[in-house]
């Protein structure tokens, strides 16, 4: 399987750590600017395996490396909400996605695809795509991205726990490997034609 491509801009720091403290939760995130009308933000990583469903069970479980990942948009201020884009004739679009959502190719590895509500067609066409929204009400605000993992068993080296907080992407990068979340922004014609994996401006 050829390298995965895409900035590293994903930090664990102390204001994203700060928004919901939770001794089982951890995050990464970066600020995004929605950009062109014609071009889409695509992040691409290794998904940690989770458990399907939202049954209670015993944790840890076998084969398993958290038990929920989720990645979700979210707008400025102090407590940087979660986009909603809400329809009159549509139910609600949230800009969250959390594990069961999110489609994945035979690697293992997703590709959220942050884009307009108007490409989201376009978009969810897309093989092992997943669709996150940018804000209707704020659409050129920047944009808070954040990756949530939630209780990594013990023998998970990967997980946005071990990421020292306010350390560099460079560090993030080094300690989660192949689930690190790389960036990078692509034209929509690009996506559609090659994939997020091969996508480019």
């Amino acid at each position: 399987m050829p390298e995965e491509t895409g900035q590293k801009l994903f930090t664990r720091t102390s204001e994203v750590e700060n928004l919901a403290p939770n001794p089982d939760n951890a995050y990464l995130g970066t600020w995004v600017t929605p950009p062109a009308a014609d071009q889409v933000v695509v992040i691409r990583g290794r998904a940690p395996r989770t458990v399907s469903g939202n049954h209670p069970g015993v944790w840890p479980r076998r084969h398993t490396d958290l038990r929920y990942f989720s990645m979700c948009t979210n707008l400025g201020g102090q407590v940087k909400p979660v986009v909603i884009n809400r329809f009159t004739d549509a139910p609600a679009s949230l800009g969250c996605r959390y594990d069961d959502d999110t489609r994945l190719d035979r690697h293992g590895y997703y590709t959220y695809v942050l884009g307009r509500e108007q490409q989201r067609t376009a978009i969810e066409a897309v093989d092992d795509a997943t669709f996150l929204p940018f804000s209707v009400s704020y659409p050129v605000a920047p944009h808070m991205v954040l990756l949530r993992n939630l209780l990594p068993v013990a023998g998970f080296p990967h997980a946005t726990q071990n990421v020292p907080v306010d350390s560099t992407a460079e560090t993030a990068a080094t300690v989660m490997g192949p689930h690190y979340p790389l960036s990078k922004v692509c034209s929509l014609a690009s996506l559609t034609a090659d994939g997020g994996r091969g996508c480019t401006v």
